[in-house]
């Protein structure tokens, strides 16, 4: 069997920077990078595939509101921006704003390289992040087939680790919300207005009068090719557990299956193999089967948390970190409980791996 290592990257690098002076030059490289913008329409479809793939895995309760439960063909578009079915659901928008980046530009594991620091760091895994979501009537995002833009960049870099074994942790920040109020074109990021440099740039971010309605962050931890030895040695390892210390009110148990994952992965126009090829998670990334989506397992603990919400209620914002992974034909268990001791209305969310410990923590603040 031919290997799978990554063949289209350089030799694996051997001379060595402090981890300092990379982290200096990685930061520095990385956000001075000009803002990256998507354009989008929002049309019903890919939320209601979102909702048609999640459908065998979720009970009813989790569906978004206006999800027909019965007749599951895509329903007519919605002539009122106040009924439920116009709304976009509170995480899907993870299935609009794809990169738009061609085949040939993709790196040899089928990322993009947007954020990518270049090599050695080869390897990629989604770390954790937060959403805030503006929730004023006016200015949630609708199912309505208007051009919306996602605007993002990447404020900092962190390197950790012992020289030669380094990660890089790069945070991405993303503005998202519609082209203007009354036309598709007007409105900041979505004419031709945008400034030629980023100085320009940031210029008309300061200039714009408008409140997006999601702010997502996004922490992608980037690290080196593994060798044989790392891999053989994480296969066998035992895997370490962190037990939950608190007991869920509401859960839901699930398996991921690799159509799952297919599904998910051509939604979000993804074609990263840690999530379509199990050959490759074995001998290249040391894992036993393929990864569950980080952004697939925000769009569940945002589902199961909208089950336990009151009429009205909405989440303000949710935060969580990736612990463990999750992997593809292995039950996994979503979690929430109302953490009454915070002030507000807070709750913890969080996806325990087969073995029972936390593989994904989160925390939601809630608001009416």
């Amino acid at each position: 069997m031919p290997s799978l290592r990554l063949q289209s990257f350089s030799p694996i690098f051997r001379r060595r920077v402090s981890t300092e002076a990379l982290q200096s030059s990685l930061h520095k490289k990385l956000t001075s990078r000009r803002p990256n913008t998507i354009f989008d329409y929002l049309s019903p479809t890919p939320s209601h595939l979102l909702n048609l793939s999640l459908a065998d895995f979720l009970p009813e309760t989790c569906y978004p509101p206006g999800f027909p439960t019965e007749n599951l063909e895509l329903p007519h578009l919605a002539r009122h921006k106040a009924s439920p079915s116009s709304v976009l659901p509170q995480g899907h928008h993870l299935v609009y704003f794809s990169p738009q980046v061609p085949s040939s530009k993709l790196l040899p594991d089928g990322t993009d390289p947007l954020q990518w620091p270049g090599e050695p760091f080869v390897r990629r895994l989604w770390a954790g992040g937060a959403l805030l979501f503006n929730n004023d009537p006016n200015n949630r995002l609708g199912l309505d087939n208007r051009r919306a833009y996602c605007r993002e960049h990447m404020p900092n870099v962190l390197v950790k680790g012992s020289q030669g074994d380094e990660k890089v942790f790069v945070n991405i920040e993303r503005q998202i919300g519609y082209c203007g109020n009354t036309s598709d074109t007007a409105g900041p990021f979505c004419g031709s207005g945008a400034g030629s440099t980023i100085e320009e740039d940031r210029q008309t971010d300061a200039d714009a009068e408008f409140s997006p309605a999601i702010v997502e962050t996004r922490d992608i931890v980037f690290m080196r090719e593994k060798s044989i030895a790392a891999i053989k040695e994480d296969i066998s390892r035992p895997v370490k557990i962190l037990k939950p210390s608190l007991i869920p009110e509401f859960s839901v148990s699930l398996t991921p299956t690799q159509s799952l994952l297919f599904r998910f992965s051509a939604l979000t126009f993804n074609a990263h193999a840690i999530h379509l090829d199990p050959q490759y998670c074995r001998e290249v990334e040391g894992h036993r089967d393929l990864l569950v989506h980080g952004p697939l397992t925000l769009v569940l603990m945002l589902s199961v948390l909208r089950s336990q919400l009151k009429d009205g209620e909405m989440v303000r914002r949710f935060d969580y970190r990736n612990l463990a992974p999750l992997y593809a034909n292995e039950e996994l268990r979503i979690c929430v409980r109302k953490d009454r001791r915070a002030k507000g209305n807070k709750y913890d969310v969080w996806i325990e791996g087969k073995e029972g410990g936390y593989a994904v923590k989160g925390s939601a603040i809630v608001e009416e």
